[in-house]
């Protein structure tokens, strides 16, 4: 990874939490009190969504002119496309800051008390650092570029679990999907294998939680960059494995992803989704 673009990682990561705490403070101040629009069936945004990416926006920028921004709301004159990140990132924007306001924003209009704002900070397809903030449960999942992974000051660890029949897995899949649909297909053929399987509604929660520790395997078949950009990071600076859906390298740009506590873990999951036909 080069370096002669960077300042100190730890310069980015303190501004990243200033503007992920004022995003969840918004989050919880509109909680219960807006409506929502579809922007395609079942994928939702309101209010909170749109001043929270703004507040982000508005915090990184004031500190980071010179930045580019790629966030799951269009807000930003400025803004790349979704496809303009990792293997695809411009040369002219060497350091980009990519934002998910609200993840979970179904779980968010229904006051399910389980969703965060996601923003990390990269360079092509290298991950400098990442946040991810819980605003319900207070908790700051946070990592920087060989400097390890934290929760509100901690340090933090993937399990140490090799098995999948020791390992609790959650997934993520679109919403509507047919009942035969290889997602589904997948999920059935595959749940009697775990201690338990969970469907969240919040990639990065799902991301941050497999780097506390508290999952131990993460499969996302339709993420976006902004899902997972942050979470990726926290996974690997707390000892995990990422890949690619077919095991090659990760990739922002194409962000299926499989997200494991161990690599021997990581080598079973493969194996037992190379079985099944996802074609």
């Amino acid at each position: 990874m080069a370096t002669s673009v960077y300042l100190d990682v730890s310069v980015y990561l303190d501004v990243a939490i200033q503007a992920a705490k004022s995003a969840g403070s918004i989050l919880l101040n509109k909680l219960g009190k807006v409506g929502y629009q579809e922007k395609h069936p079942a994928d939702l945004v309101t209010e909170a969504d749109i001043a929270a990416q703004e507040t982000i926006q508005n915090i990184l920028l004031k500190a980071f002119p010179t930045h580019s921004i790629l966030g799951e709301e269009q807000t930003c004159l400025t803004q790349l496309a979704e496809h303009e990140c990792g293997s695809q990132s411009p040369k002219e924007f060497p350091l980009t800051w990519i934002i998910d306001p609200l993840d979970g924003t179904t779980n968010f209009v229904h006051q399910v008390p389980f969703f965060a704002t996601s923003i990390g900070l990269t360079c092509g397809n290298d991950l400098l650092c990442g946040v991810i903030f819980d605003p319900v449960a207070e908790e700051c999942f946070t990592a920087a570029y060989q400097q390890g992974a934290f929760l509100n000051g901690r340090r933090i660890r993937c399990r140490n679990v090799e098995k999948l029949s020791d390992s609790l897995f959650s997934i993520s899949f679109p919403m509507h999907t047919n009942s035969d649909s290889k997602y589904h297909y997948l999920f059935n053929s595959m749940r009697n294998q775990y201690q338990g399987i969970r469907r969240t509604g919040s990639t990065a929660l799902n991301l941050a939680y497999l780097a506390a520790g508290r999952f131990d395997l993460f499969f996302g078949l339709a993420s976006h960059a902004w899902d997972v950009a942050a979470g990726v990071l926290l996974v690997r600076e707390a000892g995990g494995i990422v890949t690619a859906q077919n095991g090659l390298p990760f990739d922002l740009a194409s962000p299926s992803i499989i997200a494991s506590a161990t690599e021997k873990l990581h080598q079973e999951f493969l194996q037992s989704v190379h079985s099944i036909s996802l074609s």
